[in-house]
């Protein structure tokens, strides 16, 4: 069976299109473990053993572009 994500509700939406900090967090907060996941990488010692760690780059850039497009979605 497949667990679904809640959705956001509307005026959280609304709120966080005019700026509000608040919801902005909300959003944010919602899409963090996804957002840990598109940034995760796995890398390799030198004697093979496979390791995971999340890119922080690649985090702040996914997380920037997110706050771009919530600043700028118009409803």
């Amino acid at each position: 069976m497949k667990k679904t994500k809640e959705l956001i509700p509307f005026p959280i939406i609304k709120a966080a299109s005019e700026s509000d900090a608040v919801a902005i967090e909300y959003i944010l907060k919602h899409y963090q473990g996804y957002i840990g996941k598109l940034s995760t990488k796995m890398i390799t010692d030198e004697y093979g053993n496979g390791y995971y760690l999340v890119d922080k780059y690649i985090q702040e850039q996914i997380t920037t572009a997110l706050l771009k497009m919530i600043l700028s979605f118009k409803i």
